[in-house]
C-alpha cells in the first residue's frame, strides 16, 4: 500500500467532507450530543492517514491517534496537556476530557479497513488532500470559549429572594443577588444552597415551574393549576438564539429552572433570559443579565427579530459556491476539471469559514507582524491552482457558453434559498428555528441537485448508441 492510496482512499475523503461540515455548519444548525461526537469520529478516520504520510505504516499511526485519544479524553493531565501543546501552536486553547468521547474510538476500524483495502491514488491526491486535511483536523481546536451566564437558581432568606448566578464553574466564579421588591438588586455575601426550586409557596398561593417553558403557574388554596406567566414558545425559541455561545455544545438553558415565592413578590430565574419577576401588584416583567449581573436594560424585547449565527450566511455562501462547482464538474466531466473543482471548493472553505485564530494571526495578532507563512501558502495557492486546473481543460473540453452563468446562478440560488427560510423565521413568518434549518436543507439539496442533473444532461453532447441508428 502507497500513502497516497491511503490518504486518497474514498472513506477518508468521506471524513474530511463530515468533519468540515459538522464543525462549520452542521454544528450550528443542529447543536447536540449528534453533532458534538461526530468531528471526533471523523477526525479519528482521517487523522491516522496524515500520520501516515510520515511515519510510513498504518498500524503505529492507528495506535498513536487511539493512544493518544484516549490519554486526552479520559485524564485532566492528558487534556491539561494537549491544551498547553495546542495554545503554542495556535493561541488560548482549552481541551476538556470527557469520557463519552471514547464512545468515537471504533471509529478506529474505519481508518484501519481504509488502509487494508487500497485504492490507486497517485501524488495528486497527496499534494490536494494533505492540506485540507490539515486544516480541517486543526480548525477543530477548541479555544477558551465564551458561556453565556444564567440565572439558575432561587432561594428564599433574610426576608428577601436570592437569584444564583453563574456560568460553568471552570469558567466564572457564581454570584448572588438579593432582592425584597423586585426592583433593587444587592450581592449577597452570606451562605447560600444555589439549589433550584420547582415550586414555592407564599401563603395560601403556590407557584411552580414548567420544565421546558418559559412558563410559570398558580395555585390558590390548593386548587387547580393555571398559568401565572408564560412566554410563547415561537417567541422562547428565538429568545433561545438571543444568547450565543461560542461553542455550540455550550448553548445555555432559556427556560424557567426555579421559582421563589414571598408576600408581594415571586422570583423566577430563567436560564440565560435572565429572571421573571412579579410584584405585589401582580405586574411580571423580565429582567436580563449582561457582565455577570442582573440589569433591566439587558433585557431582550420579545418583539426583537430572531438573531441567526453570523456565520451562517458564510456557510450558505460556501455551500453555494461548493453546488455551482459541482454543477460545473458533471457538465464538463473530466478528472483534471474534477480536480480544479476540488482545489475550488478547498479555497472556498479556507476563504470563507476560517478559525477566529487564522483571522487573528492574518491580522498579526498573538505578537505577530506578519501572516504566517504556513497560512499564506494554500490562501494564495488554492485559488491560483484551481482556476487553472478549470481553465485549462475548459479549454480542451470547450463546453457550451452558457454552462459558466448557470454555475454561477447556481451559487446565487442555493444561498438565497438557505437564507430565505432563516430571514423568515427571523420575521417570524416560520415559528421555529429547527423548522427554518429544515426547510433551507430541503431547497438547497433540490436546488443543487436539479442544477447538477441538468449540466450532465445538457452540457456536454450525448453519445449516440449504436443500437438506435435509423434504418434505411
Amino acid at each position: 500500500m502507497s500513502r497516497a492510496s491511503w490518504i486518497g482512499h474514498p472513506l477518508t475523503v468521506l471524513a474530511l467532507v463530515v468533519l468540515v461540515l459538522n464543525d462549520h455548519l452542521l454544528k450550528y444548525t443542529w447543536p447536540g450530543i449528534v453533532t458534538g461526537k461526530l468531528s471526533d469520529v471523523a477526525g479519528l478516520i482521517l487523522l491516522p492517514p496524515l500520520l501516515g504520510l510520515v511515519i510510513g505504516r498504518p498500524l503505529p499511526a492507528i495506535a498513536i491517534t487511539g493512544i493518544g485519544f484516549t490519554l486526552v479524553k479520559a485524564s485532566e493531565t492528558g487534556a491539561w496537556l494537549a491544551s498547553e501543546a495546542w495554545s503554542l501552536a495556535w493561541g488560548p486553547s482549552l481541551i476538556r476530557a470527557d469520557l463519552t468521547d471514547l464512545l468515537a474510538l471504533p471509529a478506529l476500524y474505519v481508518a484501519w479497513h481504509a488502509a487494508r483495502h487500497p485504492v490507486p491514488a497517485g501524488r495528486t491526491a497527496v499534494i490536494l488532500l494533505t492540506p485540507a486535511a490539515v486544516l480541517a483536523i486543526t480548525a477543530t481546536g477548541p479555544e477558551i470559549p465564551y458561556i453565556p451566564t444564567i440565572a439558575f437558581a432561587t432561594e428564599v432568606r433574610d426576608g428577601g429572594i436570592i437569584v444564583h448566578v453563574g456560568r460553568d464553574a471552570e469558567y466564572s466564579r457564581t454570584s448572588h443577588f438579593i432582592t425584597r421588591d423586585g426592583r433593587i438588586w444587592e450581592e449577597w455575601e452570606g451562605a447560600v444552597l444555589a439549589i433550584p426550586a420547582s415550586s414555592s409557596c407564599a401563603g395560601d398561593r403556590c407557584f411552580r415551574v414548567v420544565p421546558g417553558r418559559l412558563k410559570v403557574e398558580e395555585s390558590a388554596a390548593g386548587g387547580a393549576w393555571t398559568a401565572a406567566w408564560e412566554v410563547s414558545p415561537r417567541v422562547q425559541d428565538r429568545l433561545v438564539r438571543a444568547h450565543p455561545p461560542d461553542r455550540p455544545e455550550d448553548v445555555q438553558p432559556v427556560e424557567s429552572l426555579s421559582v421563589s415565592a414571598i408576600p408581594g413578590l415571586v422570583v423566577v430565574a430563567n436560564g440565560a433570559d435572565g429572571v421573571a419577576v412579579r410584584d405585589g401588584v401582580g405586574t411580571w416583567r423580565r429582567v436580563g443579565i449582561d457582565d455577570d449581573e442582573l440589569d433591566p436594560s439587558a433585557t431582550v424585547s420579545v418583539n426583537a427579530p430572531g438573531l441567526y449565527s453570523a456565520l451562517l450566511p458564510e456557510n450558505a455562501l460556501l455551500i453555494g459556491i461548493v453546488a455551482g462547482l459541482f454543477a460545473l464538474g458533471t457538465g464538463v466531466r473530466r478528472l483534471g476539471f474534477a480536480a480544479g473543482v476540488a482545489v475550488g471548493c478547498a479555497g472556498a472553505w479556507y476563504w470563507l469559514a476560517p478559525r477566529d485564530e487564522f483571522n487573528d494571526v492574518l491580522l498579526g495578532g498573538h505578537g505577530m507582524l506578519y501572516p504566517h507563512p504556513l497560512l499564506l501558502l494554500p490562501l494564495f495557492l488554492l485559488p491560483v491552482v484551481a482556476f487553472a486546473l478549470m481553465v485549462f481543460f475548459a479549454v480542451m473540453v470547450r463546453p457550451p457558453a452558457w454552462l459558466w452563468p448557470f454555475g454561477l446562478a447556481t451559487t446565487g440560488l442555493v444561498w438565497l434559498v438557505i437564507m430565505a427560510p432563516f430571514e423568515a423565521w427571523s420575521a417570524d413568518l416560520i415559528p421555529t428555528y429547527d423548522q427554518a434549518s429544515v426547510v433551507a436543507v430541503v431547497l438547497a439539496t433540490v436546488v443543487g441537485t436539479l442544477a447538477a442533473v441538468v449540466t450532465a444532461r445538457y452540457a456536454t453532447p450525448r453519445p449516440r448508441s449504436l443500437g438506435h441508428w435509423p434504418s434505411r
